[in-house]
């Protein structure tokens, strides 16, 4: 399995970040009565997104990574839970790629959406 390029950041930013609880129930509406709801998943993603702050280099690296080694994005990778830093299985949010937005000079901040794999 891919490992996260150890010439990017390890950590995402703290500001922006947000994480989730993992949803792994559903809830249905009935036609009387309280709503249903049940257990859907035994083990579900847990999203969670932040930033990262990188040069030009790094953007190639990242950009390289995301497009050729994990199939733009499709593939998970290893690299740490954004909280506690143990080992953790990541995969990016195939609906959201990273966005990319100039900072100041050549540092670029890059938005990532991304998931804790069960």
């Amino acid at each position: 399995m891919p490992t996260w390029p150890s010439t990017l950041p390890q950590r995402l930013h703290t500001s922006g970040f947000q994480i989730s609880a993992p949803d792994g129930a559903i809830r249905s509406e009935t036609s009387t009565g309280k709503p249903y709801q049940r257990q859907r998943f035994t083990a579900a993603v847990q999203p969670f997104s932040g930033r990262i702050y990188v040069d030009a280099s790094q953007y190639e690296t990242l950009i390289n990574f995301w497009k050729n080694a994990l199939g733009h994005g499709a593939l998970e990778f290893d690299w740490v839970h954004p909280i506690t830093q143990s080992p953790a299985t990541v995969r990016f949010n195939a609906s959201e790629p990273p966005q990319v937005s100039a900072t100041s000079g050549e540092i670029f901040a890059v938005q990532l959406s991304l998931e804790l794999i069960p």
